[in-house]
């Protein structure tokens, strides 16, 4: 099985510096307890021969691990429930990779599946972030039942930070603190009025501003210290994140003897069709064309950088079409807008024919522009209950 077999006794909400794997495993919260049966089902189901390297993966403490584990998961419960048949990392004539999955109807193959997800840290963005993890944790394990803290951070720490030093500098700095006088300045929005405290070590900056609890937070016991979390503003780069991770999938075999079609779960604040068609397209520009005159017509075009079309046209063709899931979990999957899409490849010479009854983007000849099928839930065939997530703590 995935999850181990014991006696539950968590109930608390899930640390930072925690894995999801082990949080799942242990809490006895009522959306936990759901999950995990709806997980169980799907394991069971899923093919005896790639059962172990599956469980590794999922109950690993690394999350880009558990992730990658969990939408093989996914996927295999989807498209078995759509009709079709799984094997796991089928051999490859003349190569030594093997694809996540070969896709059957019935006996007749009818493509390769390979699995990625977009989005994930690098391992020194990872390291960083476990340590950031780390002095999150403290803090909200300290008693602080008067305040809660807006937490800033800056920068990423290189080293773990001394956290025990940063919680006997905020113990001195919080009984300091005059409640009245910072309730007064808050609902006035003087907000010059209203202390801070800055703390710099290893790289990580941090300033903490704090708020008084109303009696009613100041009661409950998963009452954190840390009301709001604040990082630094940064650029997305969702079409990049889809664009690298098709193309580490398409370059590991050569010709084949099916269609290829790469599922890519995007972890992403934010992922829209613009961001995809960027990825697979090229990213949308505007030209200006100068004149004599000054500034010319203006018109749209897309620039040679996409996963299908580059600098010299066409390219990777061997991925016959692209099925995109956003920020899918076992939590949001019955979702609007968390049903995968499929993008079919115009330009690849082996285009994927299967009855599919989900939504798609398919090449109109007519127009010479991408169409949009319409389809339905990705709900109507997982094996959820209704509704779902069917219990809330």
């Amino acid at each position: 099985m995935l999850f181990d077999q014991i006696e539950r006794a968590e109930t608390r909400i899930k640390r930072e510096n925690e894995s999801t794997f082990s949080y799942m495993n242990l809490s006895t919260r009522a959306p936990l307890t759901a999950a995990r049966e709806v997980l169980e089902q799907w394991f069971a189901a899923y093919p005896d021969s790639g059962k172990a390297d599956l469980r590794a993966r999922f109950r690993s403490p690394i999350d880009s691990q558990f992730k990658s584990a969990f939408w093989e998961l996914y996927l295999h419960e989807l498209f078995l429930r759509l009709g079709f048949r799984l094997e796991p990392h089928p051999d490859i004539e003349g190569s030594s990779n093997h694809p996540d999955f070969l896709v059957k109807a019935g006996d007749d193959p009818k493509f390769y599946l390979e699995a990625v997800v977009a989005g994930l840290p690098s391992m020194q963005d990872a390291g960083a972030d476990a340590r950031l993890a780390v002095v999150i944790d403290l803090i909200n394990e300290m008693e602080i039942p008067e305040w809660f803290l807006q937490v800033e951070y800056r920068g990423s720490p290189e080293t773990p930070p001394p956290v025990k030093e940063l919680r006997q500098e905020l113990e001195h700095w919080l009984p300091s603190l005059d409640i009245k006088a910072i309730d007064a300045a808050l609902k006035a929005q003087a907000w010059d009025d209203v202390p801070k405290f800055e703390w710099q070590r290893n790289g990580l900056s941090l300033t903490f501003t704090p708020s008084p609890k109303t009696p009613k937070a100041a009661a409950s016991p998963e009452s954190q210290p840390i009301g709001v979390l604040m990082g630094e503003g940064g650029f997305l780069t969702t079409d990049e994140d889809i664009r690298r991770a098709i193309k580490t999938k398409s370059k590991k075999y050569g010709r084949l003897a099916l269609p290829l079609v790469v599922a890519v779960n995007v972890i992403s604040d934010h992922c829209d069709d613009i961001d995809i068609n960027n990825a697979l397209f090229g990213t949308e520009q505007i030209v200006v064309t100068l004149n004599a005159d000054g500034v010319g017509p203006e018109r749209a075009e897309r620039r040679r950088d996409g996963v299908w079309f580059g600098p010299k046209g066409a390219r990777n063709d061997i991925v016959s079409a692209v099925l995109v899931g956003n920020n899918v979990e076992i939590y949001n999957c019955a979702d609007d807008g968390k049903t995968p899409l499929l993008i079919h490849n115009p330009y690849s010479p082996r285009l994927l024919a299967l009855e599919y009854p989900l939504p798609e983007s398919i090449p109109d000849d007519a127009t010479q522009t991408m169409k949009r099928k319409d389809g339905r839930h990705a709900r109507d065939f997982l094996r959820l209950p209704d509704p779902w997530p069917s219990v809330y703590d």
